[in-house]
């Protein structure tokens, strides 16, 4: 195994080099000298570098200090075998003079170019070491007359020269066509040869890329077909020669054709890392009427292995720049600002989107800190980070401009570490929108209540005026009076429960938090409204296998059903605000019946899709529902039934529902009716198992500091059944603020 000397002050070049390297290569890593001046790095070259095969210097990491060490590395008399790789910023580049032989990466460059460099590198060198033992060996073996043992020196030195240029070749990034050029005319010169053909895989058919000595019109039409299905199938060298028997090959004679035309003799296969053929060198004898030896061959075969491995690499580099460029082009273009934070919580990179909706300059942000983005936007990228869970969906609104912004974070693990994506979107113009869409809704509601209002104070006004008009005439009729007493108080009462329901939307709803049993509060329910009914003698209700009374005249007959499945013991939410939307919405199942029927009120565990997000609040939801055996709502009327002043009987105003759905809602729950003429309804109440956090909740804060009115509540079918409750809120609300 080859070592390799390590001269770095960062630890992510050390991690990335192990990484790309340290399968095959032993890396030593070497403390580098801080203090000014070569003295340091002499002493430490004349110790370390007799043991290693390498050294790899990230001057990039070095700063000031790398002068030092390029002078004294490069003055130190590194042996021939020595490979040289030196990592350097482009400033140091144009500062600092190195040896030519050295291989210089640049410090944007990816770590995965110094594999190909330094592999490669070690590669020609056992070539450059296997071509001196073949030089040695013939400067032992008896010389021809016509040379002269003086001229030895100046071959071997020839082929140590050509093989650090084929090096330097290989090991830089240059265009296709120029790279195997510069290939060609070096092993020309390393051969000495007098033609030479290199042929590349391209569509499908094998063409002249470099050549010399060759016809024009050969190398301009001239397509390989035999030799590349002998040397695709054989994988070796192929001579000339080899065909003077031709029953030893089925395609001798097209094989010699093609040697004949090329004016070649030997055919050596270029094979990639999957031994698939990808050229075909052929080359003639040398100028010098001498034929290749087998160790040339065999040279010139493992140099043509290590120019199809940069040829793919350069096909790869260019699939991955052609990609780069693909994904820079998408995000430059899409609509969706792009940020990412890398694992040191700097910015990696950002689309002129974000730049632009952050406003800041996206040159300016690269390798920066995240604190250089506003606060807002950076601290959700913070928590998703520190908790390492993605951000689904977080609204932001920078301070400057007042603009809002839709952000969502994901928490992605890499091989570099873990980094952060952020998604940003300008909610701006959406929310301005939304806000003109609800005042919209806001002036209709307003604009419905006026109507209503008018309609209802008319109503009542009416009867009471015509029996204030009646009263001198006929008070000394007893009947008279009874019915007048019986009328305006009725009336009365109507104005004054619809004022209160009023009342409920002119301001945020308070909650009042505590922990009570629900299956306790759903038995209060429904004994409460079984004895309103009962007192009444509008309706009966009983339980399951139950007697029911003696009915009295049209009297409906109730059968209610319980079935509480709900695992929670204890449900954190507003007692009073449940109580009054339970019994609202078993009243209206109960008058839904006006012939009797069934009753079930049952409790389950909610599931993500009962919420619109689709997502469970913390601490899970209970769903509660109430279905009825009545006259169902029409199919048209359904998705307007929590609307006000909508209703479906012939009592009350139609605000009801309304109310329940507000109280749901407020309790970051949801309402779910469904229904069918004939067949009945089934109202879902879905509550939170805890309080939650709701936007109405400031609004309550707001208004508690500037109004100190109290809110009434009573039902707008029967105020009398509401009075026991209404003297409930208000007993909580004096002990809540005698409390604070």
């Amino acid at each position: 195994m080859k070592t390799i000397l390590l001269l770095t002050h960062s630890g992510e070049t050390q991690h990335q080099l192990n990484l790309v390297l340290g399968q095959h290569i032993s890396i030593v890593p070497l403390t580098p000298p801080t203090e000014p001046g070569r003295e340091a790095f002499d002493k430490l070259f004349v110790t370390w570098l007799r043991l290693a095969d390498g050294v790899f210097l990230d001057a990039a990491s070095l700063g000031e200090t790398a002068r030092w060490g390029i002078e004294s590395l490069a003055t130190a008399g590194t042996p021939a075998h020595l490979v040289v790789v030196a990592r350097m910023t482009t400033q140091q580049q144009q500062l600092y003079r190195r040896p030519g032989g050295w291989l210089v990466l640049a410090d944007t460059e990816p770590f995965e170019r110094a594999r190909e460099i330094v592999s490669r590198c070690f590669e020609l060198h056992d070539a450059q070491t296997r071509l001196q033992h073949l030089e040695d060996f013939r400067s032992r073996q008896p010389q021809p007359a016509l040379v002269r043992s003086a001229e030895l020196p100046g071959v071997a030195h020839r082929y140590r020269e050509a093989l650090k240029g084929l090096s330097a070749t290989l090991g830089q990034q240059r265009e296709r066509s120029v790279l195997l050029t510069e290939f060609a005319r070096l092993l020309r010169e390393l051969l000495g040869v007098g033609r030479l053909a290199l042929f590349v895989r391209g569509d499908g058919a094998f063409t002249v890329v470099a050549s010399t000595g060759i016809k024009a019109e050969v190398v301009r039409h001239f397509r390989l077909a035999a030799l590349p299905e002998y040397l695709a199938r054989e994988g070796r060298v192929l001579r000339r020669a080899a065909l003077a028997a031709p029953w030893a090959f089925a395609d001798a004679a097209a094989l010699t054709r093609e040697f004949d035309l090329l004016g070649t003799e030997v055919a050596v296969p270029m094979l990639d890392n999957e031994q698939q053929l990808r050229g075909v060198l052929t080359l003639a004898e040398k100028v010098a009427g001498e034929p290749l030896s087998n160790d040339e061959l065999e040279l010139v075969y493992h140099l043509l292995e290590q120019l199809a491995r940069t040829l793919e690499r350069d096909e790869l580099i260019k699939q991955a720049e052609a990609q780069r460029q693909f994904y820079t082009d998408v995000l430059t273009r899409v609509q969706t600002g792009v940020l990412i934070v890398g694992p040191d919580h700097r910015i990696v990179s950002l689309n002129p989107r974000v730049a632009e909706l952050l406003g800041v300059t996206a040159a300016d942000c690269g390798g920066q800190p995240l604190t250089i983005l506003p606060a807002c936007v950076a601290d959700v990228v913070f928590e998703a980070m520190l908790t390492k869970q993605p951000v689904p969906r977080r609204e932001v609104t920078l301070p400057r401009g007042a603009r809002v912004l839709g952000m969502s974070v994901s928490y992605v693990e890499s091989g570099r570490g873990p980094v952060a994506v952020a998604l940003v979107d300008d909610l701006t113009e959406l929310k301005r929108q939304q806000l003109a869409a609800h005042d919209a809704q806001e002036k209709e509601f307003f604009t419905r209540v006026a109507y209503r209002l008018s309609h209802e104070l008319k109503n009542s006004l009416v009867s009471i005026k015509i029996f204030g008009q009646l009263l001198p005439e006929r008070y000394q009729e007893k009947e008279f009076r009874e019915q007048f007493s019986t009328i305006v108080v009725s009336e009365v009462n109507r104005v004054d429960v619809l004022v209160n329901n009023l009342t409920f939307f002119s301001q945020p709803l308070a909650l009042v938090h505590e922990e009570f049993s629900l299956t306790e509060v759903l038995e209060a329910c429904v004994k409460n409204v079984t004895q309103e009914f009962s007192r009444k003698q509008s309706a009966f209700l009983v339980a399951m296998g139950e007697t029911p009374p003696e009915p009295s005249g049209n009297t409906p007959v109730i059968v209610v059903k319980r079935s509480f499945a709900h695992q929670a013991p204890r449900v954190d939410a507003d007692r009073i605000r449940v109580i009054q939307a339970v019994e609202h919405v078993l009243r209206n199942g109960v008058q839904w019946m006006p012939k009797g029927g069934r009753l079930l009120i049952s409790t389950t565990e909610a599931v993500a899709t009962d919420f619109a997000a689709g997502q469970l609040p913390a601490g899970g939801a209970v769903r509660i529902d109430i279905q009825d055996t009545g006259e169902g709502i029409a199919l048209n009327l359904l998705p307007r039934i929590t609307e006000p002043f909508v209703t479906t009987r012939n009592v009350g105003v139609g605000l009801g529902l309304t109310i329940v759905k507000k109280i749901v809602e407020r309790h970051s729950g949801r309402l779910l009716i469904e229904s069918m003429l004939g067949q009945g309804t089934k109202v879902s109440l879905v509550l939170p198992v805890k309080m939650q956090a709701h936007p109405d909740d400031k609004l309550v804060t707001e208004a508690a500091r500037g109004s100190s009115a109290e809110e009434l509540f009573r039902s707008e079918e029967d105020p009398e059944a509401e009075a026991g409750m209404a003297a409930a809120m208000e007993r909580r609300r004096r002990g809540t603020s005698a409390s604070r």
